[in-house]
Order: structure tokens, then sequence, then C-alpha cells
């Protein structure tokens, strides 16, 4: 879904929608406006101000993150960091994620402009769980079992399975067409199985209804003062 308005937010979370995620690709302005060459995406300002317009709106968590592979990876993770604590500042009673989204190979041959290895990405990894304790970080279905396998319980907190990249892939299975190529093909009992090895508890719920009135109360409450 495209970027929306506040208002439109609004109304999404009184329809029960609590979290929207948003990657802003790089922070880069010259290589944003190099990799989107039209439409209302093209506007950055207005793709970065995103997550705030969601936070005012009411949402519950908010998820953000750069496109590794488009400019160097440590400036977007130190922007990250910092669009972070501006975001913390700004919405205290929200929760937050980061998405480490590494380009893999991907329909029209797009090659990274810079490329990120393992290393590199937990290098960000490390660096983001150290200057955010609490922020959730989303390792996804684009990296290696390997990879995934290695880093839990070093930074991440979340881990996605059963992944499908081809648009409209997850209504129509048939679907042909991948976005890009998914590196882990686990299924979501396959992976739980994994972290329970390392020692964990998989956890699939982390919404609860009362929540949702419990924050449409307080909304009520604000607007009515």
């Amino acid at each position: 879904m495209q970027p929306l308005e506040q208002d439109e937010y609004t109304r999404l979370f009184r329809a029960g929608i609590t979290g929207v995620a948003v990657y802003q690709e790089t922070y880069d302005q010259a290589v944003y406006k190099q990799v989107h060459l039209s439409g209302r995406k093209r506007d950055y300002a207005y793709r970065l101000d995103t997550p705030a317009r969601a936070g005012a709106a009411g949402m519950r968590e908010i998820g953000i993150g750069a496109l590794l592979g488009l400019s160097d990876w440590r400036a977007e993770g130190l922007a990250l960091g910092l669009h972070l604590q501006w975001l913390r500042k700004q919405f205290w009673q929200t929760s937050f994620t980061i998405s480490f989204p590494r380009l893999r190979p991907a329909a029209g041959d797009f090659e990274p402009l810079i490329p990120v290895s393992e290393k590199n990405l937990g290098q960000l990894v490390f660096g983001l769980r150290l200057f955010d304790h609490d922020v959730g970080l989303i390792l996804s279905t684009r990296e290696e079992e390997r990879f995934r396998n290695g880093m839990m319980g070093l930074g991440p907190t979340r881990y996605s399975a059963g992944s499908c990249t081809a648009p409209g892939g997850y209504s129509h299975p048939d679907f042909e067409g991948e976005q890009f190529s998914v590196g882990d093909h686990r299924n979501l009992a396959e992976v739980s199985n994994a972290l329970i090895a390392k020692g964990f508890d998989p956890v699939y719920k982390d919404w609860d209804r009362e929540f949702q009135v419990g924050s449409l109360s307080s909304l009520s409450s604000s607007s009515s003062l």
C-alpha cells in the first residue's frame, strides 16, 4: 500500500489496523531521486514523513527500514537510528521495528548499486541493537537459512517464514514472477523448530483487542478536550 494521509491512517486504525510498515528504501536523497523516476513515490519528503503521519493517527506499531544495496550501508544505518530516535520522542507510546531488506536477485536483473555482505548486515543489526535495546529487529526470508539461524539470539527479534514475493501470491498461490528471490524457504513450523532448538519460545501473536479498545478510548478522550 502506498503512503497515506494522516486522516486515512486514522480511518484504518479505527477499522482495526494497528500497525504500519513503510521503508524509506534509501535515505540518500540523490540516490532516491535516481531510482524513483515518476509518481507520488518520487516525493522523498512525503515518504519520509509517512511514519510520523501513522504515529499521529494512533498506530500502535510502526516499522521503518532501508533497502540495503542502494547506498552506503553505514550511512543508511546512521539515518535509520536518527529517524527512530526522532520518532520515539514524538510518539513515545508507539512501538517500533526496523527491517533490513537486502537487495537480492530480482525481476529485471537489477543489481545492487553498492553490494552489502552478510558481515555488513550483521554489523548493522548489532549496531542498531546497541543503539536501541527495545526496538524490534526483523530478519526476513531474503536471507539464507544458514545466516538466519546463526543470528538467532544475537539481535533480531522477528523472523518471517513461508514468504511469497509474487504480487498477489498469498491469495493466488499459482501466480508466478517473484519480485526478489527468497533465501529461506522454510515454512512457519520449520522456523519455529529452529528457534526452539536454540532455546527460544516462538510467539505468533502480539495483538489483543483490549489494546485497540484502550487506544480508541484514548483518542476519543483526546478529541473531546
